[in-house]
């Protein structure tokens, strides 16, 4: 089993392997790629960021007739630009002035080097296929998550029979000799190498492999075997209203100083810092506003999600939620995909290059697994020529056949 599902994943995880080294740090290597789009000159020396609420204004002046623009992006930079989604594209603004830098359609490479990095992305979770390419991924995954097993399965110690009881801790001490490396010869090097690292790392495989699946299996398998587990006990969110609100009497400017208002209450009640103010989104289908922060509850800056949810009529809370505090699933779930990420926040760039390395370990399992697969074959077929030659000169052209079948079959 470890053997022909290595081989079928082999090629996938290699992929999925380079890829993940490099977009460890997605954001850094965009930026440096792209500075046109991400780096921002002040127009002056000492210059003041615009107002959210004021980029925002004049990036609506921008749009086309019966362009809509709901959301703002409150966590502006220096020096960096503003980022908006809109018109299907990725669009980059001035915070200093509103001017637009430029846009993009993520992940097209036609469109050439901005997407460079956005297409690596788009290979590391689809191979750019898209929804066909996420399902297959997909099953990838979850082959990967089962082969995590049975490959610690085969590095146990083999059962022999035994004239008494053995010592206490023999099986732990046969079992210290797989976390070991041999280098008498270049096959016993890979084939340990390829065993051990795989035991030094297999928690961390494990997480990579289970939070593939969550990513591009989340309905269809992860949801439903976690279900049983550890079910979620968050609070559901209000029903959406029928028909939507598509203009609440709450302008934005006022809906920022309510929301700020009821996130400083969470806070204080909850007993969590708020880092920095991130989103401002409106949700016709709720009628509400949400407002979104980075705070201590989360774990991660790129997947901040401390909000509070309110009417956008009368302003009353709504709903509250947070990465941490909505029971042990939620956690669980969020912190699986912050590792998977590297965005853990303590962690830093220590735990993104770590992320880094163990894409280039999972690439270097995939090589070396098929590398003994091909070793071992070859010896068989070599094996096999002997044997048919040995046959051929005792036995006739009868046992040749037969010596021909067997190195066919296997």
């Amino acid at each position: 089993m470890h053997r022909w599902v290595g081989l079928v994943i082999a090629g996938f995880l290699l992929i999925a392997g380079i890829t993940g080294s490099v977009i460890a740090f997605f954001a850094d290597l965009d930026a440096a790629l792209n500075p046109e789009l991400f780096r921002v000159e002040p127009p002056a020396a000492g210059a003041p960021l615009l107002d959210p609420l004021e980029l925002q204004a004049r990036i609506l002046r921008q749009l086309p007739a019966g362009g809509d623009l709901r959301g703002v992006v409150l966590d502006l930079r220096e020096g960096e630009s503003a980022n908006y989604y809109f018109n299907e594209r990725e669009n980059f603004f001035d915070p200093y002035t509103g001017r637009a830098l430029g846009s993009r359609n993520f992940g097209d490479l036609s469109e050439g080097k901005q997407n460079l990095l956005t297409f690596v992305y788009r290979l590391h979770y689809s191979l750019a296929l898209g929804d066909v390419g996420v399902y297959v991924f997909g099953v990838v995954a979850l082959l990967w998550t089962i082969d995590c097993f049975v490959g610690a399965y085969l590095t146990f110690p083999v059962a022999t029979p035994a004239a008494g009881a053995r010592p206490r801790g023999a099986w732990l001490r046969r079992w210290a000799r797989a976390w070991g490396i041999e280098t008498k010869q270049l096959f016993s090097l890979v084939f340990t190498w390829h065993r051990a690292s795989g035991l030094w790392v297999w928690g961390m495989l494990l997480v990579f492999a289970w939070s593939a699946v969550a990513l591009n299996l989340g309905e269809q398998v992860y949801e439903p075997l976690m279900n049983r587990v550890l079910p979620h006990t968050e609070q559901p969110e209000p029903p959406a209203i029928d028909p939507p609100r598509q203009h609440p009497q709450l302008g934005v400017a006022a809906a920022l100083e309510r929301g700020r208002e009821l996130m400083a209450s969470e806070a204080k009640q909850r007993g969590f810092r708020i880092f920095r103010e991130k989103y401002l989104d409106y949700d016709p289908e709720h009628g509400a506003y949400w407002l979104t922060v980075e705070s201590s509850l989360d774990i991660g800056e790129r997947l901040a999600d401390t909000a509070v949810m309110f009417d956008g009529d009368a302003g009353q809370l709504l709903a509250f939620r947070s990465p941490t505090t909505e029971g042990a699933r939620k956690t669980f779930d969020r912190w699986l995909i912050a590792l998977h990420f590297g965005t853990w926040r303590e962690g830093g760039i220590v735990y993104r290059a770590f992320v880094c390395v163990m894409g280039a370990m999972v690439s270097l399992l995939s090589i070396t697994g098929v590398w003994i697969w091909w070793r071992k074959r070859m010896k068989r077929m070599k094996s096999a020529r002997r044997a048919t030659a040995r046959s051929t000169g005792s036995d006739g052209s009868r046992s040749a056949r037969r010596a021909d079948d067997l190195l066919q079959a296997r």
